[in-house]
């Protein structure tokens, strides 16, 4: 018999935290996405479009994960309040898809903890 354990993060580490608007946003999902092409998915929860940038792996990191804090170098985000699958640039035709990561615990505590903190921060 196996024994499997289930060993949920702690805590989120946000060493830098950007707001955009939604069209700010999105366009920096297009940098670099050639014309009429799909970009990088975004994450989407609770009405805030995200994306997150998680920092290289090392040592010290793999320590902290073990620990149950996982690091983000930094945190881009808007408010959106309805999911769509794909969000367009009308000018260029580029499409970002967008995933609904609300069931997920760890995004959904994130996004609630950026609507009511991160201006403050």
């Amino acid at each position: 018999m196996v024994k499997i354990t289930y060993a949920p993060w702690k805590e989120i580490v946000i060493h830098e935290i950007i707001e955009y608007t939604s069209d700010e946003l999105i366009h920096t999902q297009a940098i670099g996405v050639p014309t009429g092409g799909i970009g990088k998915p975004m994450l989407w929860a609770e009405g805030v479009l995200f994306n997150r940038a998680i920092m290289p792996m090392s040592p010290e990191m793999i320590k902290e994960g073990l620990e149950g804090r996982v690091h983000f170098a930094g945190v881009l985000w808007a408010k959106m309040p309805q999911f769509r699958n794909f969000v367009e640039i009308k000018e260029t035709k580029v499409r970002i898809p967008v995933v609904d990561v609300t069931a997920n615990e760890l995004f959904s505590e994130l996004v609630k903890w950026l609507k009511k903190t991160a201006k403050s921060v």
